[in-house]
């Protein structure tokens, strides 16, 4: 074969495969971009259309809200007249108005035909809504809205509304989902509770559906399915757990990728040109490439045959410079050898680096390891401890006929203490984790330090009692305001109160104070206890450290407070110090920015 011929073969593989890769490459990033910019958008829609439902119930609780504070100092007749003019304003949204007295009558309705028996949630302090039915006089959708009337603190009654949800109905079908989509919600028995077919609405259960299967367990997502109708469809699925509805979003596949075919006719076009040109230029640059190289042939031959000359070379391009190349082959060889050495030194150096962080990274396993054992360790004995005795208690108070109401209290008494206990390891390892991934929430506000100051001295208020410790509290008059998540900083409060309490002689004394510096507000927490040796004080924000293990297997503990405290500071922009000499006490404190009013 010719070498023209093996030239254009040659360009042609070394062209057409990378062109191929870089084709099927392009080809597959653009179908992934419009398949996320699809599931982007029917997500969008999802949260849009689960945003309008969340707005629109909103509203009617506040409304039904609002109502019940009227409701507690209106005259009835009055009062009668204000719903009238209300369910006008509000057409075709409220169906009927009624208030149950706790006993679970009914003492007020503006229909009373449509009745509704005593909700237990309500009377419990907390605003019920109800799952949705169909209304007894319309036959249309409507859920049940219930909430506490109060007087002076004291639940007197029930306020209550049935809200027909077809307005709800109306926004959801205005929201724009192609031709092909569909918007249903299902209760969480996979009923239609909204369908654009109102004939469906709670005569049909379709948790056959994928999306439905998974919307009934509280997921959320997006994925390629059949749905309930046989389609091939691109579904959403978003759960609203205030009102144990499952939304769905569904679009016909073929509609939702379309432009994916469309991508996949012009890639096949733009192929075939591209293949078509890359042949052209391999023609064209073979043909000027042979011709030199014919040259160079003719005078080999003519060496062979013993016929040696210089052989001429004119042209200005690669093999003109072949010449000039191999002269100037020896110094490159050095040059490059000596860039080898260099090259060499350096990855000896950057071995040598990557050594140290290797070693660097071996004590820090070491030191995950440590911390692994005392978390095991700890964990071991704080759930041992309040789980032997829950169970003794349960034991004693299974095993006894009769059991007099004091020792029966006592042992209630004891299991309660123990699942608290429990719960505020549970609770302290899970902030932790939440502290260090970086995920722990911060809602900074204007803050009154007193206020939060009172809050925290009350937490401990009976444990301070318990152990005849005084508290008290010194702030000055007219004390800024801090900028801070104000159930946060109360956390924090409770951490250095309650460790002041703990190594604390019974009689002592714990003091909470705040000042003024410059832009922040100093809070300080100072006891006069045992105090802590030099030694440990470094070691006390540690994970699981306690300064005194003893009194830690006395009074419970996680050995997670000062570090879960410490962590809270820190995204508060500051730090705990703490000062403390042993057998006179500690010093805990840190600074919070003042609130500027902007």
């Amino acid at each position: 074969m010719r070498i023209r011929s093996e030239q254009i073969i040659f360009f042609l593989i070394i062209s057409i495969l990378p062109l191929s890769a870089v084709v099927y490459v392009s080809y597959e990033h653009s179908q992934e971009v419009i398949r996320n910019s699809v599931n982007t958008n029917l997500l969008v829609a999802t949260e849009n259309t689960g945003k309008a439902i969340d707005n629109w119930m909103d509203a009617r609780k506040d409304d039904i809200r609002i109502i019940s504070s009227i409701a507690e100092n209106s005259e009835k007749e009055k009062f009668r007249e204000y719903l009238s003019s209300f369910q006008n304003e509000h057409e075709g949204v409220y169906q009927e108005f009624f208030i149950i007295d706790p006993d679970g009558n009914i003492i007020f309705s503006t229909n009373p035909a449509n009745a509704v028996p005593f909700l237990k949630d309500a009377l419990e302090g907390r605003l019920f809504i109800s799952d949705v039915s169909l209304s007894s006089t319309t036959n249309l959708p409507e859920v049940i809205i219930t909430n506490p009337i109060r007087k002076n603190g004291t639940i007197t009654g029930i306020m209550g509304a049935r809200v027909s949800i077809e307005n709800l109905y109306m926004i959801i079908e205005g929201i724009d989902i192609g031709k092909s989509g569909e918007i249903f919600l299902v209760n969480n028995k996979g009923e239609l509770i909204f369908n654009k077919d109102r004939f469906r609405i709670l005569h049909e259960n379709i948790n056959n559906n994928f999306a439905v299967k998974e919307v009934i367990y509280e997921k959320r997502g997006v994925g390629d399915y059949i749905n309930y109708k046989g389609e091939n469809v691109l579904g959403s699925y978003y759960w609203l757990p205030l009102y144990r509805w499952g939304l769905v979003v569904e679009q016909n596949r073929d509609e939702a990728y379309a432009d994916m075919l469309t991508l996949e006719k012009e890639t096949a076009v733009i192929s075939i040109f591209a293949v078509f040109c890359v042949v052209l230029v391999a023609i064209v640059i073979s043909k000027r490439m042979t011709e030199p190289i014919e040259s160079l042939k003719n005078g080999a031959s003519s060496l062979v045959k013993g016929h040696f000359k210089t052989i001429s070379v004119t042209s200005k391009n690669e093999i003109g410079e072949l010449t000039e190349i191999f002269n100037q082959t020896a110094e490159e060889l050095l040059e490059i050898r000596k860039k080898l050495e260099t090259k060499i030194e350096l990855a000896n150096k950057d071995l040598g680096e990557k050594n140290t962080k290797l070693i660097l990274a071996n004590e820090e396993l070491k030191k995950l390891d440590n911390l692994k054992s005392d978390f095991l360790s700890m964990v071991s004995h704080e759930l041992k401890t309040p789980l032997s005795a829950i169970r003794t208690s349960a034991e004693f108070l299974g095993s006894e006929g009769t059991i007099e109401p004091d020792i029966r209290k006592e042992m209630l008494d004891n299991v309660i203490s123990n699942v608290d206990r429990l719960t505020r390891l549970i609770n302290d390892i899970l902030d932790l984790s939440k502290i260090e991934a970086g995920k722990m929430e911060f809602h900074y506000e204007k803050v009154n330090v007193e206020e939060i100051a009172k809050a925290a001295i009350e937490n401990i208020r009976y444990l301070a009692l318990k152990n005849n410790i005084a508290v008290s509290m010194e702030l000055p008059e007219n004390l800024s305001p801090v900028l801070a998540d104000r159930d946060k900083i109360i956390i924090v409060l409770n951490n250095l109160l309650s460790n002041a309490l703990k190594f604390m002689y019974k009689g002592g004394r714990v003091l909470l104070s705040a000042k003024e510096e410059g832009n922040d507000v100093r809070i300080r927490v100072e006891d006069n206890g045992i105090g802590i040796d030099d030694d440990k004080v470094t070691k006390i924000f540690d994970k699981f450290y306690q300064a005194d293990s003893t009194s830690r297997r006395k009074t419970g503990g996680s050995g997670l407070g000062l570090t879960i405290s410490s962590g809270i500071i820190k995204a508060h922009g500051s730090e705990i110090y703490v000062e403390s000499e042993p057998e006179k006490g500690s010093v805990f404190y840190f600074k919070l920015k003042k609130y500027e009013t902007k």
